[in-house]
């Protein structure tokens, strides 16, 4: 895979050890602006996630408890940026988001239907977020 983002989805709770989660998918690629400087991460994320959702379909969570890592790929290594963590109950869908620099926030809770898919409940989630309101 060319240099870009890689957004990988996981069922379950992290709690400190990544193997102990099932593996859904993984999404990779880039959203660049050409009419300005490129979107802050979280933006770019959002973008990416539209335009894997014109094309593809991801799997849905199999329970309340999602994990999302959020990296960036350059050459054959893989820099982790951000952690999800999201909590789905009662159609509704929140998350803590853990940077890799020890800083960590809140976002939610939405509305999310049922049949929502991976990558469109990430989508809701991250439109909330302020990095780029």
């Amino acid at each position: 895979m060319a240099e870009g983002l890689i957004v990988a989805f996981y069922d379950g709770k992290y709690t400190g050890d990544a193997a102990s989660l099932t593996r859904l998918c993984e999404i990779g690629g880039s959203a660049v602006p050409y009419d300005r400087p490129p979107y802050p991460l979280l933006e770019e994320v959002v973008h990416l996630l539209e335009i894997c959702a014109e094309r593809y379909s991801t799997p849905r969570p199999a329970g309340e408890c999602m994990t999302v890592f959020i990296g960036r790929k350059g050459g054959t290594e893989v820099e982790q940026l951000v952690r999800l963590d999201v909590l789905a109950r009662n159609g509704r869908v929140s998350a803590m988001i853990a940077r890799e620099d020890g800083s960590r926030a809140n976002i939610g809770p939405v509305a999310c239907d049922e049949d929502d898919d991976v990558a469109t409940i990430l989508r809701k989630i991250l439109s909330l977020q302020d990095e780029f309101r």
